[in-house]
Formats: C-alpha cells, structure tokens, sequence
C-alpha cells in the first residue's frame, strides 16, 4: 500500500464475565478499533483508548520484532496496569448509561407510534371540517367583490352605498382570516353550528347586495320611493349584519347615528332630484313619482326588447318587417298643413290640422336606394314607437311618429322656435344671463339623467343637438336607439363638431390609422384598444357643452376648421383643456373640470352634475330680490298730482341725489331722474343707477321684468367696480361670493376694503380669520376687523370682541 489506511470496527457487546479472567487486552472496547497498516506490512493497533489514557499499546510487528509481544501481564508497567483497571470501571459505567438510554429510547418510540396516528387523524378531521366551509368562504368573497363593483357603478345613494361597503369590507377581511389561518381556528371549523351561521351571514350579504344594486341605480328605485322605506331596509340590513358578525365573535365600530343623518340628507337630495329630471310639476308628490318612474319603465321595458330584436334581425336580417309595432302606424302628411318655414332644405315647421299645434317636418336622407329608404322608416318607425314614452320629461322633445307623403318620409317632432343652442346664444346673446344660463345647464343634464334613467345612451351631446322652444326652454334632440337612427334622421356633419365634445378613450381609438392621411403619426404606446361608448363618454360631452353654455362658443373655436381633428386630438392627448373666464362660478369651473378628467373612473355622475346645478340654481333665485308690486287699485293712483315736477324736472347734483335718496322723506323719483342724468359722465351716479335697477325702487322699474333688471343692474355693478368704485366693488364681489365664484369675490372685496369701505373690510376679515374659502389667516384677519371696527362697523366691533380682538 503506498498509503496508510484506517479501518473502524464497533466493539462487541460486554458479555457478564469474571473481571478477573479478562487480560488487559481482551478488554473490548466502547470506541472503535483502530488499525494503521504501513507498506512494509507493519501494524499498530490501537485498541482501549479512552480520556483516561494517552498510552497506546505497541503493535505487533513483522518477525523481525516479535520479542517485544508478550503476553504475560506481570512484564508491563505498574503505572499502566492501574490506569487499565480505571479505564475498566469507566467503560462499565459508559455501557450502562447507553443502556439506560435504550430504554428511553424504546420508550420515545412506543410514545412516537402512538402520537403520530393520533396527530395524522386530527389533521385529517380538521381537512374535512374544513372542507364544508371552503364554498361558502368562497361565495362570502366572492359576494364581496361584487358588493364593491355595484358600489362603484352607484348612482344615487353613494353614502348608503358607502356604508354598507364599510361593513361588509370588515366581514371580508375577518373570513379571509379565518381562510389564512384556518389551522389555527380549527375549533372553529369543528363546530357545526359555525356551519349554519355561515349560511345565515350569506344570505344577509346577498339581501345587502340586492339592496345597493336596487337604490343605487334609477331604474330600481321605485319600489323604495314609493313606498318611502329606503332608511327603514337599511336599518333592518346593517342590525342583521351586525346580528352575523356578533355571532361570529368579530368586531367593528362604525356610528350608526352620523349615517342616519346623512342617509336621510341623500334621500331628501334625491327627490328633490327627481323632481327636477321630472321636469313636469305635480302637487302631488307622490302621484308624480309613480307617473315618472311609470315612464321609466315603459321605455326601459320596450328598449330592451328592441335590443333583443335588434340582435335577432342581424342574424335574420329578412325577419325585419314582422318586428314592427302594429301600434305605431305611418302618420298621414296630408294631416298637417305647411306654413312655408323652412329651417333647412329638409326640415319645415307644419301645423297639425286637428290640435293646430306646431311640429317639425324632417325629411330622411334619399341618397339612398327605394328598398334602403323603407328599410330606414321602418327601423325609425320601431324606435319611435319607443321614443314617444319619452314625452313625460319635459327636457325631452316631444317625439310624435313617422310621416309619409308624396313617396317621402318624415320624422314629426316637436316644433322648437328658436333653432339650437349655438344659434340661440349666437342671435340673443343679451339673454345669456348667469341666471339663463345655469336654468339652460340643469335643463340638459336633467334630460341626460332621464335618458341614463331609461337606459338610453345620446351619443352626441352637443349645441347643435339641444333645441330652445317659444318659452325660451331647451330640449334635448337629435337621438335614437341605435346608430342607424342617427344616419338616418341627423343633418348635420357631426362627424366634424362632434370631435369638439368627445372623450379622449373615443378620440384617441386608432389614431395612427385614421390620420395617416392627414399626416399626423401616433407612437403604438399611444394606441389604445376599442372601448365602447358609455355614461362616462357622456359626462366628458356634457362638461364640454358646460363650458360652451359659460363662454358662449364652440370648443376649440380657436382653431382653424381644416386642422380641427389633429389639433384637438393633440391637445386632448396632451391633457390640455381650454380655461374659462374669472367670470364663471368656481363650482361651474369645478365641474366642468371633473367632467372633462382625461381619466374616465374621476368623471362624477349625471346625478352628482344636477344635484350641483340644482343648489346653484337655488342661490341664484335667492340671490334675485322679490320687489313685489305696488298694491295698486285703479289706473288713478298711478298719477303724480301729489309731486307736482315742472315740465322739464329739476336735476340734483351727485351728493344731493345720494343725500335725497338716504333721506327718510326724500324723492326718489327725483334723485332716479338725477342718477340717470349723470351716469354716462359720473362714475357714482351709474353705481346708483345700478343700485335702483337691482332693488326696483321706484314703479317705473318694477314693471320689468326682474331678471332683465338684475341682468342690468349687474352689469353697471361690474363696469363700476372695475373703474374703482368701493360700493360696487363690495355691491359685485358679494355677488360672485353667493354664486359660489370665490377667488373673484375676494378681488372686488378687497379692492373695495383697500378703498376704505367697512363693510368689504370686515367681510375679508372674517373670511381670513375663519379660513372661508382661503388659507385662514388669523394675523390678516384680525387686521381687516380691527380696521372695520375703527369705521364703527356693527358685526366687526361684535366679532372683535367676541374673539376678544382689541380694536380701540
């Protein structure tokens, strides 16, 4: 062997025999045997090593070396003979503690084979238990999912909404627990009446969904309404959740009395909502809900079937005719007597011969083929026949058949004097009052909810499509159910203007490949898939016309027509939206820029946009003083013999007017007259001007009409103001401050504090110190107030020392 090896052997086991007859070497031991082999055939064996010895026995050798083996005891050292008989008793010590923990072993192993099937059977029970509760922990999931998709598809009743998702948010997250960690509940798991709760607790959570998807959406509602239970289902829900959750030991806090409150705001807001959708006032409440939500239900009721039809005729085209309505027959042309008024080359104003009222006359296309022509009015003839239900909402035309005459066919509509919307604002802009305009913007969202309400999606909101009546009232127009409608029965190159009003996930679709021949190159991460058109493609619509209603022209008008498509692309893609002017009501601003989010999931609702418009409405009536008549007998006391004036009145000076107006005696006719007299060269004589028009203070201008004469009045307020007068600077800025125009208001305010009026100084003062609609500023607002009392302005020396500020 060119190497040493080592060989190990296990000793043999110790056999009970007399210590006395065993050698010093027959001794086995505990540790192994050790062998060391040399090339020349040479050994050494190392045999009885312990911790109690360093001296290893000398190996036999070759023959060479045979003298050193002997085997007789008495030849070896003493030392080594006493130091094997320790090694002895260690080795007998050493065997019977290996002994001992053979026993233990053997003892571990029985406890072992017991323990192991006991555990294995356990955890089998505890997969089995489990097993049962797998489904329905994943239908409890699984019903929350669906719980928070109706949540964010609400409607109405957000906050109602909100709460329920809040509870059963908390159930969700305990069952997922319990799913995680379900070894550590296997107690739970064994109980069978954990079982059956977990049964209950579904059901509960299906009536909770059942309950969000039904007053979250108008088309739902009605049960709830009418029979005025929405907060009484909602209490009855959230005590038999709260039943489940106790049962199931998991627990939440959540104010019950705060939801209330808010619950009952949200369903006072709602019908107030519904009123104004309505459109048609009724004394009667409730009679006007059922009549509304009657409507709501025929025409949703009819759409769908007309869908479903719609989807049989695509597959069996031949099937068409059999689907009209025997209801809605062609209406006789002869019937209606023309009047020579011609809107356009296809749209005549006509008078029914039976009821003399007025309709529109709007001739199909007839670029197209005789079989094509009749297949357009019989599909128009089936949407009519739906489109007439419309006819309770007053922000809807009126909608009244298809006509036929001389081989021609007519769509008949209500009759709408004034044309659109654009031509409206273009030929009367001296209308366009905020007042006009803010009545004009509920009117068109109410009808869009109405139509969202039926299920009915416009389209293409636009100017062009909203049409103003004899009374000076807009209707929404130019609709169908489905495109072919649109084609058939619109006259207007929408495919242009509509670009100005549409959202950028339907502007930005294909991009690429519709302007590669305008020369305009979209890089890929700019393409998007198709998306279909929605109730938030509508909202963008609407926060567009929004803007158009405010600044009185069409979108993007700033653009040259032949580049229009790729230039509003552009600026849509780039997020750009055009601004509106200092003038319009922060609240319209923030609507507008809601609506129009390049985002669709940040857009509110239609709801939420007549909700908003309501309120503003409402601030705007408050905002306009009721001067009533004079109580006035006969035509004889409207004569003045008792001022008897000269032919040719006196006229006061400026101060004398104003002295004559504040006197308690004073003639006012006279100091009018005087105002009137200075005001194209005296700048305070047009603010009183101004003044008598808004508060009607004389009879002369309480015969007009109020709204002309605040118009008026407001105009000479803003003119003044800005030419430097303090009183109607304070006069125009509370103004904008009540139509919510904050940031304008508090430019006038200030300017007319600068020029020393107390009324504008305790006004920015208060605002500073409470922080109302600016940065609160305590230092700044103290400063006004202090200011304001030093003039002996009354509520600023009160605020001043209510907050204890020191003024004197």
């Amino acid at each position: 062997m060119s190497k040493f090896h080592q060989i190990f052997s296990k000793g043999k086991k110790r056999q009970p025999v007399n210590e006395s007859d065993i050698g010093p070497f027959e001794r086995e031991s505990k540790n192994p045997r050790i062998e060391i082999h040399a090339e020349d055939g040479n050994a050494m064996v190392i045999d009885s090593i312990d911790d109690a010895t360093t001296f290893p026995s000398p190996s036999p050798s070759s023959s060479s070396s045979s003298s050193y083996i002997n085997n007789d005891p008495t030849q070896y050292p003493q030392h080594y003979l006493q130091t094997n008989e320790v090694s002895s008793k260690m080795k007998r010590l050493c065997l019977e503690n290996t002994e001992n923990n053979l026993d233990a072993c053997q003892k571990t192993i029985e406890i072992t084979n017991i323990v192991i099937p006991l555990a294995s059977t356990l955890a089998s029970d505890v997969a089995q238990n489990f097993a049962l509760f797998a489904p329905l922990i994943n239908l409890f999931l699984e019903l929350g999912k669906e719980i928070i998709k109706l949540y964010e598809k609400a409607e109405h009743n957000k906050s109602l909404c909100s709460f329920l998702l809040q509870r059963c948010n908390c159930a969700v997250a305990a069952i997922k627990d319990l799913d995680i960690r379900k070894t550590e509940h296997a107690n739970f798991f064994s109980k069978q009446e954990n079982l059956e709760l977990f049964r209950v607790f579904i059901k509960c959570m299906k009536r909770i969904k059942k309950f969000i998807a039904d007053v979250s959406q108008l088309s739902k509602l009605k049960k709830y309404i009418l029979a005025n239970n929405i907060e009484d289902t909602f209490t009855k829900l959230v005590e038999e959740f709260e039943g489940c959750m106790s049962s199931f030991n998991f627990s939440f806090t959540i104010q019950s009395r705060e939801e209330l409150l808010t619950i009952k705001d949200e369903i006072r807001q709602l019908r107030s909502l519904l009123e104004n959708i309505n459109g048609s006032p009724n004394n009667n409440t409730k009679q006007s809900h059922d009549e509304f939500f009657k409507g709501v239900d025929a025409v949703t009721g009819k759409n769908k079937e007309f869908q479903k039809q719609n989807r049989h005729i695509d597959a069996n085209p031949s099937d068409l005719i059999t689907c009209i309505d025997h209801d809605e027959p062609l209406l006789d042309g002869g019937q209606y007597q023309q009047t020579g008024c011609f809107c356009s080359k296809k749209i005549e104003k006509r008078q029914s011969i039976n009821d003399f009222q007025f309709v529109s006359f709007k001739e199909f296309s007839n670029n197209s083929s005789s079989s094509v022509l009749d297949q357009s009015q019989i599909e128009i003839r089936r949407q009519v026949n739906i489109l007439k239900e419309l006819k309770d909402s007053d922000h809807i035309i009126r909608f009244f058949g298809v006509a036929e005459e001389n081989f021609k066919f007519y769509l008949v509509t209500g009759w709408m004097e004034h044309g659109n919307l654009y031509e409206y604002y273009t030929n009367q802009t001296e209308r366009m009052t905020w007042p006009t305009k803010i009545k004009f913007a509920l009117d068109i969202s109410c009808g869009v909810a109405y139509l969202n309400g039926c299920q009915i999606l416009h389209h293409d909101i636009q100017s062009a499509n909203i049409l103003v009546n004899n009374d000076h009232k807009v209707k929404i127009a130019n609709f169908g159910l489905s495109k072919k409608f649109s084609e058939f029965t619109r006259n207007i190159s929408h495919n242009i203007e509509n670009v100005r009003y549409m959202a950028p996930e339907k502007l930005l679709i294909d991009e690429n490949e519709n302007n590669t021949t305008q020369g305009e190159r979209v890089s890929n991460d700019m393409k998007r898939k198709k998306v279909p058109y929605d109730s938030k493609c509508e909202i963008y619509s609407v926060g567009a016309l929004l803007w158009e209603i405010a600044e009185l022209k069409k979108p993007h008008s700033d653009l040259n027509k032949s580049e229009m498509l790729v230039s509003i692309r552009k600026r849509v893609r780039d997020k750009y939206r055009e601004p509106l002017s200092a003038e319009v009501p922060d609240i319209w601003k923030f609507l507008v820029k809601m609506a129009m989010e390049q985002e669709p999931q940040w857009r509110p609702t239609i709801f939420l946009i007549c909700r908003t418009l309501s309120d503003l409405n409402e601030k705007y009536s408050c905002l306009m003083p009721n001067s009533p008549l004079p109580n006035l007998k006969d035509d004889e006391d409207l004569t003045i013999d008792n001022h008897p004036m000269s032919q040719t009145p006196r006229i006061l000076s400026v101060e004398e007017a104003i002295q004559e107006h504040k006197s308690n005696n004073g003639n006012k006719q006279l100091a009018w007259q005087s105002f009137k007299h200075h005001s194209e060269t005296n700048i305070d004589a047009k603010y009183w001007k101004g003044y008598y028009y808004f508060y009607g203070e004389i009879p002369e201008l309480q015969q007009m009409d109020q709204q002309e004469r605040n118009r008026i009045a407001l105009e000479i307020f803003r003119e003044t103001a800005d030419k430097g007068n303090a009183s109607a600077q304070l006069r125009y800025g509370m103004y904008l401050w009540q139509i919510c125009n904050y940031s304008e208001a508090f430019k006038y305010l200030e300017k007319s504090a600068e020029s020393g009026n107390s009324t504008a100084m305790y006004n920015i003062g208060s605002a500073y110190w409470n922080g109302n609609f600016v940065e609160q500023d305590k230092m700044k607002g103290a400063n006004y107030l202090i200011e304001a009392a030093k003039k002996n302005q009354p509520k600023a020396i009160e605020m001043c020392r209510i907050n204890k500020i020191i003024f004197i």
